[in-house]
């Protein structure tokens, strides 16, 4: 039979009846859903594409509501992988993994956070371990610090996803803040409201988690949108010597850093209080406990675990393994909290 040739695209069951299998194994190959040889999946794809097969939308979109109305059922497991504590509690980070398991876990898997250990030398064995357990898909947390994890795992074993660039390695698709807009956004609201002076105080790491968008959109809106650029103050650490030595050369009257600690840190060490002036923003501002003094951005940590989580597991229903040759980023914007 070809189809291609009467104008006709085949249907399941003439692609069953050329392949000599069931119209369901048909239907998990064409679909990515289930498990199904790899060897028996390529050569059903290869025969549909011979004959000319095209799917039907009002079907497909039937079946997707069909199976959105069954109760789920548990299909594999999904890993977070951070070299963090498993019971950290720094805010962000728990807001992240907390909807990222509430996503997985309503698409029918389970999900598990894994410590990774900083040390190398220690990493052969989490191979074996997740392959154990059943993992499909791996989800790179916010790190401790930047980490290249490219060396830990065989990663074509595994659909994978990274929900943070504090994760330097391997390259996958990410979802992460968008911190250049993020920031533009906060230098504009601090314009706006009457600031001339805006400075930006922050680690070198912690610049580098963002690929330096932090000083690229301070740069950027010193140069071209405010009357008076000053010099982003970017060290290894904060130290006193510095920190007051650039605070009477450049004068801010506003200050920006990532997080409130650190903007009560940088307060201390000025001999400042937090409640001005100079002003102090966050970057990162997501906890509803932070002080009124405070102000910045909420990064929607929530949003992005979510997001991230909903990328993982579509990858493995389709059965999309290891590194992409071209990686995208997925960038959410967050909000102004004034």
């Amino acid at each position: 039979m070809e189809p291609s040739a009467k104008g006709i695209s085949p249907t399941f069951q003439d692609l069953a009846r050329a392949a000599d299998v069931s119209s369901m194994t048909v239907s998990r190959a064409l679909s990515g859903r289930g498990r199904i040889a790899e060897a028996t999946r390529a050569r059903i794809l290869r025969l549909a594409d011979r004959l000319g097969y095209r799917p039907d939308p009002e079907i497909a979109k039937l079946m997707h509501h069909l199976r959105n109305r069954r109760t789920h059922r548990f299909q594999s497991v999904i890993v977070g992988l951070t070299t963090r504590e498993i019971d950290d509690r720094e805010n962000y980070f728990c807001s992240l993994t907390a909807a990222a398991r509430t996503q997985v876990v309503e698409r029918g898997y389970g999900f598990e956070i894994v410590n990774v250990a900083t040390d190398p030398e220690r990493w052969p064995s989490l191979h074996r371990t997740l392959l154990h357990r059943g993992v499909e898909g791996v989800l790179l947390l916010p790190q401790k610090a930047p980490i290249d994890l490219t060396p830990l795992l065989a990663w074509e074993k595994f659909s994978v996803v990274s929900a943070s660039a504090s994760a330097i390695g391997p390259c996958v698709h990410r979802v992460m803040p968008h911190h250049f807009a993020n920031t533009l956004l906060l230098c504009r609201n601090l314009a706006s409201q009457g600031h001339r002076r805006i400075g930006l105080v922050m680690t070198a790491e912690h610049d580098r988690r963002s690929e330096n968008s932090f000083t690229a959109a301070v740069t950027w809106h010193g140069l071209n949108e405010s009357p008076r650029f000053l010099p982003p103050l970017i060290t290894s650490t904060t130290s006193i010597d510095s920190l007051r030595a650039w605070f009477n050369r450049e004068k801010p009257d506003a200050i920006i850093t990532n997080e409130i600690q650190s903007a009560r840190d940088i307060a201390r060490l000025l001999g400042k209080k937090l409640a001005g002036p100079p002003r102090f923003v966050v970057t990162s501002l997501h906890d509803g406990s932070h002080p009124r003094t405070v102000t910045g951005i909420n990064e929607r940590p929530a949003t992005i675990g979510a997001a991230a989580a909903d990328l993982l597991t579509s990858m493995v229903e389709r059965r999309v393994r290891g590194c992409p040759t071209a990686p995208a980023s997925t960038l959410l914007t967050g909000c102004w909290v004034g």
